[in-house]
């Protein structure tokens, strides 16, 4: 579907810029004649660049200005103002440019007779569970409520997040600072040592010719190396979007140590958040587990409740099938089978949620402490190889002056 930049003259005389998808020129014409504009001057772009020119124009809104545009159209329809007033408010008062644009176009499909959800939907850039909660909002009456959960739930996100953030500058500015070193020491300071080795005709350890290949290997193939590591980070994205590819990178990370267990844990409580939130507003249970999957972000873990609403649906129990799935902690299964006979389900999931939250929270806050062993040993490794690979010839080779 071909991509436009356009501009057009507004029923109020004004020249308006916009951009959009359309099947033909003519569907942008007609598009723009039931909303009373005219097309002024128009660009024809293949489909590959809409992408490419809104993330240069407009940008990406960060998950803070989701969650705050969230939270203030949710304040606008508890003061009993309408959808499309927030809208045309924020569309002019919102600090985030995509935020604007992500405004004007959900006025626009409105006015075309698509539903809030729906319009949140199509402009892509809004989380599943901003959709989803607006979806139910619209379905319950009630979606100045739905849309301030998900702006809290957005909030916790951000929350871990920046913690987790946080947390890691030490250990990677630590390692980065260890490889900075090593890589100064093989590049400038062994050669040196090396030509000084070689003139005395020494027989060096094998440390010493492991490091004087590292060395020889780095200064002849240094820009082979960095134009592979730009090649993989540029080429990450895309990999990414290969599912089997995709699939592994997430089990690796659901696997890893410490790493693994901040994704395991924030998994699993935004997966009963969500949950608590869908049953607390009268989605049936099979309905939100179905939900779930097009929301959970980890394939390893999607894989794994994969097809639990459909065993829901033949008889079984809750707590039988996510026993089954293998990868919940048993007191999930313990507290969720509390839930069935209790009958406050949503209650025992937020519950569940709380407290994997705060395993997460508690990780984060200590993840630094956690890493710092692992780098300690790091360093150790590297000086006992230093020591081995450099001061043992040096001290052989002063022996033999002295004798």
């Amino acid at each position: 579907m071909p991509f436009f930049v356009y501009s057009f003259v507004s029923d109020n005389g004004e020249i308006v810029k916009d951009m959009g998808s359309y099947p033909s020129i003519d569907e942008l014409y007609d598009d723009l004649s039931r909303l009373g504009g005219e097309l002024y001057r128009v660009i024809a772009l293949p489909e590959f660049v809409e992408p490419i020119y809104k993330g240069m124009v407009i940008g990406k809104p960060r998950l803070k200005d989701i969650a705050e545009f969230v939270r203030n159209v949710a304040t606008y329809l508890e003061s009993g103002v309408s959808v499309q007033e927030a809208l045309e408010d924020l569309s002019e008062t919102a600090d985030s440019k995509a935020i604007r644009y992500a405004s004007q176009k959900i006025l626009k499909t409105l006015a075309e007779g698509y539903t809030f959800s729906e319009a949140l939907d199509k402009i892509g850039f809004f989380l599943k569970i901003v959709v989803s909660m607006a979806k139910i909002g619209e379905a319950s009456g009630n979606m100045d409520a739905t849309l301030k959960d998900a702006a809290d739930y957005l909030d916790r996100v951000i929350s871990i997040r920046s913690a987790a953030k946080r947390a890691m500058i030490y250990p990677v500015f630590s390692l980065l600072a260890i490889l900075g070193a090593f890589a100064f020491w093989t590049v400038y300071v062994l050669p040196k040592l090396t030509e000084l080795f070689t003139s005395q005709g020494m027989q060096l350890p094998l440390a010493t010719r492991l490091l004087i290949a590292i060395s020889n290997f780095l200064q002849s193939y240094w820009y082979t190396l960095f134009i592979l590591a730009i090649a993989l980070v540029v080429s990450f994205p895309f990999l990414m979007r290969v599912k089997k590819f995709k699939y592994y990178v997430h089990k690796f990370l659901w696997k890893a140590p410490i790493v693994g267990l901040i994704v395991r844990n924030s998994q699993v409580a935004f997966y009963f958040q969500y949950l608590a939130l869908l049953t607390s507003s009268g989605v049936t249970i099979t309905e939100s587990l179905e939900t779930m999957e097009n929301a959970v972000t980890n394939d390893y873990f999607l894989k794994a409740i994969g097809g639990m609403n459909e065993k829901l649906r033949a008889g079984r129990s809750l707590s039988e099938v996510i026993k089954e799935a293998n990868i919940f902690d048993r007191i999930v299964v313990r507290m969720v089978a509390v839930g069935e006979v209790t009958g406050n389900m949503d209650e025992q999931m937020r519950r569940l949620s709380d407290m994997y939250f705060e395993k997460v929270q508690n990780l984060v806050e200590v993840i630094g402490k956690l890493i710092e062993p692992v780098i300690l040993v790091f360093i150790g490794i590297l000086f006992v190889f230093f020591i081995l690979a450099l001061i043992g010839p040096i001290y052989g080779m002063l022996g033999n002056i002295t004798g």
